[in-house]
């Protein structure tokens, strides 16, 4: 079996690279507060973006959720973002592939999480 076909086989890695997401928006929420005129907005953005992160390293189904939630918030509002030029239109279409990224890779975690819970109970004899 090769490296590339055991990628984001285990929970840890789709953690991980939900983290990655997370921090990337993040960071780039931070940079176009600089260009953009609501630039609070995306401040505020930028600040939930770095707490998803962290709180999706810690562990737990919260910080999945943040995470999902706010990239649901970035796919649907894409449509409405103002472009003024090609660099604009190419920085706004990453941030939608990279938010709709973010959002299966979220609800992966988000779903492995509820199995694992549901196979922990089971196993330890509570009813489901």
């Amino acid at each position: 079996m090769t490296t590339g076909s055991r990628f984001l086989s285990t929970p840890r890695d789709r953690r991980h690279l939900l983290g990655l997401i997370a921090a990337f928006l993040g960071i780039g929420e931070f940079v176009d507060a600089f260009f953009i005129s609501f630039w609070e907005g995306a401040a505020v953005f930028c600040v939930l973006f770095i707490v998803g992160a962290i709180w999706v390293r810690r562990g737990g189904i919260g910080g999945p959720i943040l995470v999902g939630a706010l990239c649901v918030f970035e796919l649907q509002s894409f449509p409405t973002w103002h472009r003024t030029g090609t660099g604009d239109w190419i920085s706004q279409i990453a941030f939608v592939v990279a938010s709709a990224a973010g959002l299966l890779v979220a609800l992966a975690v988000i779903w492995q999480s509820i199995r694992s819970r549901k196979s922990n109970r089971i196993a330890a004899g509570v009813r489901v």
